[in-house]
């Protein structure tokens, strides 16, 4: 089976990525939605943890990062308000299962740019990642679940 082509804004789409998710099935899908968008495996760092996430973070710059709220040793809010004060311009998304309104603006507050569902499919977050990187809110209007800063 031949590799999916590079999308043709794939040269505009930062790198490298921080993708910080326990679970090993949302690895595996989080690299094919990114995959699709043109990113190869060599930009991609995983973390399962926050710990894991910090050590990556002390080794390397990242031009963007997914974080999940719930992580094994922390609340991944408290990963993004440390995210956020280490560079304010960095775009840090949450792909969670949490929908909890108060939890979503606590990431918000603490600097996420934006928080996606994972129970979207995997069309719809490939084209809100890609609205957030144009700097547009996503438009579907299948995604009311979809929540920007």
């Amino acid at each position: 089976m031949a590799d999916n082509p590079p999308s043709p804004d794939s040269a505009l789409l930062p790198a490298p990525l921080l993708l910080v998710e326990d679970e090993p099935i949302m690895h595996i899908r989080l690299k094919s939605i990114l995959g699709g968008l043109g990113y190869d495996d060599s930009v991609l760092s995983f973390a399962s943890s926050i710990a894991d996430a910090r050590r990556l973070l002390d080794e390397q710059a990242f031009a963007m990062a997914f974080v999940d709220v719930g992580l094994p040793d922390g609340n991944g809010v408290d990963l993004i308000r440390d995210l956020h004060q280490r560079d304010r311009a960095l775009p840090i998304l949450v792909i969670s299962a949490w929908r909890e309104e108060q939890i979503i603006l606590d990431a918000l507050q603490a600097g996420a740019t934006g928080y996606l569902l994972k129970e979207r499919d995997d069309i719809e977050i490939t084209l809100s990642i890609r609205s957030i990187l144009r700097g547009e809110r996503p438009s579907t209007p299948s995604s009311p679940d979809i929540f920007l800063r």
